[in-house]
Formats: C-alpha cells, sequence, structure tokens
C-alpha cells in the first residue's frame, strides 16, 4: 500500500514536472485577496489607439498552469503576439469552421500569419485570444496590463519582431521556444528588455512568474475563468 502511495506522488510530480506547471486550488492562485475586483466588459479590452500598451497572459487548465503568451500594442506599428510554443495561427490547430465565441461574440481571424512563434500580421485582439483558449479548454487567464511609453512600446515590438544579435547591448535574442518552456523565455525576455517596466526574475513555472507580476503595479489585471469576465487592481494602489 506504501509503495502504492509513492508510486502515486511520483507519477503526479512527473505530470507536473513535464507539463512546466504544478497544481493550484484555484484558476488564478496568485491574485492577492485585498485586490478589488470588478465585472469586465469585454469591449472595454479592445486597444485604445492612442495607448501603448503591454500584456502578459498566464493561462491555466484547471488547477494546472499552463502556457504565458506576451502582446505588445504600438500606436504607430499596431500589435505583435508572442505565443512561444503555442498553437494560434496554426491553421491544424482549427479542425472546426472558424471559431465563434458566444461569450465574447468575436470572430477569430484565423489568417493571422505566425513567423517564430510571433503573430507578425493579424496578430489576435485581447478577446480573439481568450476566444481561442475557450476554444481549447482553458479554464483560467490571467491578463497582467501595463501602460507603456510610445517609446517602450516601439522599443519592445522591434525586439520581438526582428530578435537581436550579438551586438546588441542585452545579446542576442531570438522568439523561437522549446515546448514547456514559455513561462522560462517570457520572464526572461521581461527581465532582459524591460527592466524599465517590470522587475521580475527568470523562472520556469508560469504561476511564479504571475506572483511576480502582481508585485510590479500593473496598471489592471483582467481575469477570466469560468466563463466570466472580471478585472482587479491593487488595494490602495499597491500590490500585496
Amino acid at each position: 500500500m506504501l509503495k502504492k502511495k509513492i508510486l502515486t506522488v511520483l507519477f503526479v510530480l512527473g505530470i507536473s514536472v513535464h507539463s512546466g506547471c504544478c497544481f493550484h486550488r484555484s484558476s488564478v492562485p496568485m491574485l492577492p485577496k485585498a485586490w478589488y475586483g470588478n465585472e469586465c466588459d469585454a469591449k472595454s479590452l479592445d486597444d485604445d489607439t492612442e495607448q501603448a500598451k503591454l500584456h502578459i497572459f498566464i493561462m491555466y487548465r484547471g488547477m494546472i498552469c499552463s502556457h504565458v503568451a506576451l502582446r505588445v500594442y504600438c500606436p504607430s506599428k499596431g500589435s505583435l503576439f508572442w505565443d512561444p510554443a503555442g498553437g494560434f495561427g496554426i491553421p491544424d490547430n482549427y479542425v472546426d469552421p472558424p471559431l465563434q465565441d458566444s461569450h465574447f461574440d468575436i470572430l477569430a481571424d484565423l489568417s493571422s500569419v505566425r513567423e517564430n512563434d510571433v503573430i507578425i500580421k493579424r496578430a489576435p485582439s485581447i478577446n480573439q485570444y481568450l476566444a481561442w483558449r475557450k476554444y481549447i479548454q482553458t479554464s483560467g487567464v490571467e491578463i497582467f496590463e501595463f501602460n507603456l511609453s510610445d517609446d517602450d512600446a516601439e522599443k519592445l515590438w522591434m525586439i520581438l519582431r526582428y530578435g537581436t544579435n550579438r551586438s546588441h547591448p542585452k545579446g542576442a535574442f531570438h522568439t523561437n521556444t522549446f515546448g514547456g518552456m514559455c513561462g522560462s523565455v517570457v520572464a526572461k525576455f521581461l527581465h532582459r528588455f524591460a527592466e524599465d517596466i517590470v522587475n521580475v526574475n527568470t523562472v520556469l513555472y508560469p504561476h511564479n512568474l504571475s506572483k511576480q507580476l502582481y508585485k510590479e503595479y500593473p496598471d489592471r489585471v483582467i481575469v477570466y475563468q469560468d466563463n466570466h469576465l472580471n478585472f482587479y487592481t491593487p488595494s490602495e494602489n499597491h500590490a500585496e
């Protein structure tokens, strides 16, 4: 009996390590209790054409953190979406007719162009990406939203679009990613190139990146869970 229990524990841990994630009690386990929550209108997630933004997505499936993605909106250049080792924009992943999500009332654009894990043309809006996540049975999503200066947004946009070489002050960078490393590569990208916006260490698990981002004064955190959309802001304008 003891041997069976030990094998069961090892099996669960093995799955956790293999998936690059771990188990939690809820779909958004790192949300500070003191943060204020309000119902969120999906329309409010549309881009403001004059406000540059950075969005970092942390995905959960059941009680397991499962994926990280990143989006930059630059008023002068539009949006780029980095989906490291993800499936958005890969035609073979769409087995049904074009996706229509009744909750967000949005049609996902299946003609997006993906290059080196970055959606470089017709990048998904937040609502389109949430519709995609619901389509592939994602139960929870945290979206950390940071308002950017136009200069910061353009810098991040250019790095994501074209990468860097060894002559860059921060060294070489490319967006191609191996499966299971999405949390690590996004955290490392933020650590190297967005240190003036967020101060995070490189971590492997998506939930550990989430825990750090709550302390970095996001302008808001949008949470999709159980078909509900809410946004949260820090209590008294500071993370707890």
